[in-house]
Protein backbone atom coordinates (compact mmCIF):
# COMPACT_ATOMS: atom_id res chain seq x y z
CA UNK A 1 0.00 0.00 0.00
CA UNK A 2 3.02 2.30 0.84
CA UNK A 3 4.19 1.87 -2.34
CA UNK A 4 1.07 2.78 -4.46
CA UNK A 5 0.91 5.81 -2.12
CA UNK A 6 4.07 7.07 -3.34
CA UNK A 7 3.65 6.37 -6.32
CA UNK A 8 0.96 8.81 -6.50
CA UNK A 9 3.11 11.45 -4.59
CA UNK A 10 5.69 10.35 -7.68
CA UNK A 11 3.37 11.86 -10.01
CA UNK A 12 2.63 14.70 -8.47
CA UNK A 13 6.18 15.67 -8.08
CA UNK A 14 6.69 15.21 -11.92
CA UNK A 15 3.17 17.39 -12.32
CA UNK A 16 4.48 19.92 -10.73
CA UNK A 17 7.86 19.54 -12.05
CA UNK A 18 6.68 19.67 -15.86
CA UNK A 19 3.82 22.41 -15.11
CA UNK A 20 6.88 24.55 -13.73
CA UNK A 21 8.88 23.94 -16.61
CA UNK A 22 6.24 25.04 -18.61
CA UNK A 23 5.23 28.50 -16.84
CA UNK A 24 9.13 28.98 -16.56
CA UNK A 25 9.81 28.30 -20.85
CA UNK A 26 6.67 30.28 -21.72
CA UNK A 27 7.82 33.37 -19.61
CA UNK A 28 11.61 33.07 -21.47
CA UNK A 29 9.67 32.84 -24.94
CA UNK A 30 7.77 36.30 -24.35
CA UNK A 31 10.67 37.57 -23.14
CA UNK A 32 12.80 36.51 -26.55
CA UNK A 33 9.42 37.35 -28.86
CA UNK A 34 9.30 41.17 -27.43
CA UNK A 35 13.33 41.20 -28.04
CA UNK A 36 12.72 40.06 -31.99
CA UNK A 37 10.45 42.49 -32.37
CA UNK A 38 12.78 45.34 -30.94
CA UNK A 39 15.76 44.09 -33.54
CA UNK A 40 16.06 45.48 -36.59
CA UNK A 41 17.02 42.58 -39.37
CA UNK A 42 16.89 45.07 -41.97
CA UNK A 43 20.37 47.43 -40.98
CA UNK A 44 23.81 46.46 -42.28
CA UNK A 45 25.14 43.90 -39.91
CA UNK A 46 27.82 41.77 -39.23
CA UNK A 47 27.64 38.33 -40.14
CA UNK A 48 27.76 37.67 -36.35
CA UNK A 49 24.93 39.58 -35.73
CA UNK A 50 22.65 38.31 -38.19
CA UNK A 51 23.85 34.78 -36.95
CA UNK A 52 22.81 35.45 -33.53
CA UNK A 53 19.34 36.48 -34.84
CA UNK A 54 19.32 33.13 -36.94
CA UNK A 55 20.17 31.28 -33.65
CA UNK A 56 17.27 33.26 -31.42
CA UNK A 57 14.38 32.57 -34.09
CA UNK A 58 15.55 28.80 -33.91
CA UNK A 59 15.97 29.47 -29.93
CA UNK A 60 12.48 30.47 -30.23
CA UNK A 61 11.20 27.52 -31.94
CA UNK A 62 13.10 25.12 -29.60
CA UNK A 63 10.81 27.02 -26.51
CA UNK A 64 7.54 26.21 -28.75
CA UNK A 65 8.21 23.01 -28.99
CA UNK A 66 9.15 22.21 -25.69
CA UNK A 67 6.30 24.14 -23.65
CA UNK A 68 4.27 21.87 -26.03
CA UNK A 69 5.73 18.88 -24.48
CA UNK A 70 5.81 20.42 -21.11
CA UNK A 71 2.05 20.69 -21.50
CA UNK A 72 1.45 17.30 -22.54
CA UNK A 73 3.22 15.99 -19.70
CA UNK A 74 1.74 18.01 -17.46
CA UNK A 75 -2.08 17.17 -19.00
CA UNK A 76 -0.30 13.07 -18.85
CA UNK A 77 -0.04 13.15 -15.11
CA UNK A 78 -2.72 15.21 -14.32
CA UNK A 79 -4.62 12.19 -15.80
CA UNK A 80 -2.49 9.49 -14.03
CA UNK A 81 -2.80 11.57 -10.61
CA UNK A 82 -6.96 11.53 -11.21
CA UNK A 83 -7.28 7.79 -12.51
CA UNK A 84 -5.26 7.02 -9.38
CA UNK A 85 -6.74 3.62 -7.79
CA UNK A 86 -4.53 3.29 -4.54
Amino acid sequence: MAKKSSLKENYQKLHDWYEYRAEENTGSLEKLQKLLSELDRNVEASEAYEKDIDDLESLKFIYETGIRKFESQVDKYRDLIENFEA
